[in-house]
């Protein structure tokens, strides 16, 4: 169990700095992601600013403890915005742009599969301890 614990946090830890990386030139508008999303992709402006703040509350929930059900929407809420960059990317001609968001929804799915491993870790244990009344 422990290691997979530190299994989870180093695969999370790694997606949601990418996250944040990814926030933070949204909410910023940093220029080369305005430029990238609106013009080339063709989104408003403000779209950028709606992104950023989504992903910032995905981190914040994957960061508090417990809560598996937020997590739940804050994992479909990344793999949503991977499968859109994908979709937007092969849209407009650019397959090595889609090529990242494909390598990020690995890290999104290997993050939720471990939080799945450690959630059902811990449900079986309390199961067992009621069963056999420990």
């Amino acid at each position: 169990m422990k290691k997979i614990k530190i299994a989870y946090w180093i695969v999370t830890a790694c997606t949601l700095i990418g996250f944040a990386i990814s926030a933070f030139n949204e909410i910023t508008h940093s220029p080369k992601t305005f430029t990238g999303t609106t013009e080339l992709l063709g989104y408003p402006a403000y779209f950028l600013t709606l992104l950023g703040v989504a992903k910032i509350i995905g981190i914040i929930v994957l960061l508090v403890p417990r809560y598996y059900r937020l997590k739940e929407w804050a994992y479909a809420g990344f793999t949503i915005d991977c499968i859109s960059a994908f979709w937007s990317m092969m849209a407009v001609g650019n397959p090595m742009g889609s090529i990242q968001s494909v390598v990020v929804f690995l890290f999104v799915m290997l993050s939720y599969y471990l939080l799945l491993k450690m959630e059902k870790g811990d449900y079986i244990g309390i199961e067992e301890k009621a069963r056999f009344n420990y």
